[in-house]
């Protein structure tokens, strides 16, 4: 994974800590593993998926919970993060493979994140996601 950081360097540790709830939150997804998406997603999270359809925390923990989302890859490119106060803005470009309700998906999107500081802890409270057209799946 590549990463840039675009912000002022007094906020590298922030970057580094919304980076590491990325990643907790990417593999919590690649293992289906809902107890620690919602140890990650904010109870008021708000989400715009590809398909332009609305989710929310419960929606997304139900998804992956019971097992109707399974991903089979989850890599990333290109993340940037920027501070800005007690919001943190991530974004980036994903291949994303899997099956949602028995059927196979491949995306590969760009996204943007909104992480919030809560306690000491950062937060995903909003997410969209647009798939990148027209662009190849392969490797």
């Amino acid at each position: 994974m590549r990463y840039r950081h675009t912000d002022m360097p007094s906020s590298v540790n922030s970057r580094r800590q919304v980076i590491g709830t990325f990643e907790e939150i990417r593999r919590a997804m690649l293992a289906n593993d809902a107890a620690a998406l919602k140890n990650r997603i904010g109870a008021d999270y708000s989400g715009c998926g590809a398909d332009g359809m609305m989710h929310d925390r419960a929606a997304m923990l139900d998804a992956y919970g019971s097992g109707g989302v399974s991903l089979q890859s989850f890599d990333v490119s290109d993340l940037e993060a920027r501070i800005l106060g007690t919001t943190a803005l991530l974004t980036g470009t994903a291949r994303i493979a899997g099956s949602f309700a028995g059927e196979r998906f491949e995306h590969f999107a760009r996204f943007l994140d909104v992480y919030e500081l809560r306690g000491s802890s950062w937060f995903l409270i909003a997410s969209q996601t647009t798939d990148i057209t027209g662009a190849s799946l392969g490797p």
